[in-house]
Parts: C-alpha cells; structure tokens; sequence
C-alpha cells in the first residue's frame, strides 16, 4: 500500500524540464560581440541578438539548417525548420530558440556586411 501510494506521488510530481541555455550577441560598431558561457548538446538553447548599431544587419549561420527552430521577434514567434538567417533594424533586438544538436565550430555573419563574423563553439563533453 505505501509503496503504491509513494509511486502515485512520483507519477503526480511534474518533470522539470531542463533550464534553457542563453547565448548573447550584441551588433555594435559592425562587430559581433558574444557572451558565452560552456553549451551542452541536446539542451534548449535561446541565442539573444542585439543590434545596437544605426544600421540594419543580418544574422545567419548553417548551425540551425534542418533543425526545428523558434523565431521570436517584435512580439511575433515564427516556428521552421532550418532558419536561414534574421534580419534586425537598428536597435531592434530577436530571440532564436533551438536545441543544440551537433558540436563543433559554428560560424554566423552578417549577409549584408561581409566583414561581420562571429562563431559559436559547441563542444561534446559529457557533465560531470
């Protein structure tokens, strides 16, 4: 009886789900600048940009291609599947939510301005 009641108890308790990771990138002087901390695979990611420039600039990169991913930008969320890139005005800000799925160096750039480049490095090392 106590036992079927306490797996009762389990089976009622939510399931966390696991904290999303956020990278931020900020636009400012045509320069991306990134703060990142360690990523894990197979976690929900959100990557934050931040165009603090006067001009409009991209932000793209191969890392979402075939992956389902989230889209939030001026109150609007757009769901796809292998977003290309995002377009941000001046001091207009987006949010892209993905689950990180394979590691390594993963570059992304302005499409408008060929100078712009910035990477994101996605290790596979298990938690310890």
């Amino acid at each position: 009886m106590f036992i079927a009641m306490a797996m009762l108890l389990l089976a009622e308790t939510p399931v966390e789900s696991q904290p999303e990771q956020v990278v931020e990138v900020v636009i400012k002087n045509f320069t991306y600048v990134t703060k990142q901390k360690a990523l894990r695979l197979g976690v929900p990611t959100a990557i934050k940009v931040v165009n603090e420039d006067v001009e409009r600039h991209d932000f793209g990169s191969t890392m979402f291609e075939g992956i389902p991913t989230k889209v939030e930008q001026d109150g609007i969320s757009v769901y796809g599947r292998g977003v290309g890139g995002v377009m941000l005005d001046p001091r207009r800000n987006v949010v892209i939510r993905f689950d990180l799925e394979r590691p390594g160096r993963h570059e992304f750039r302005c499409s408008i301005h060929s100078n712009m480049k910035g990477e994101l490095l996605l290790l596979s090392v298990e938690a310890a």
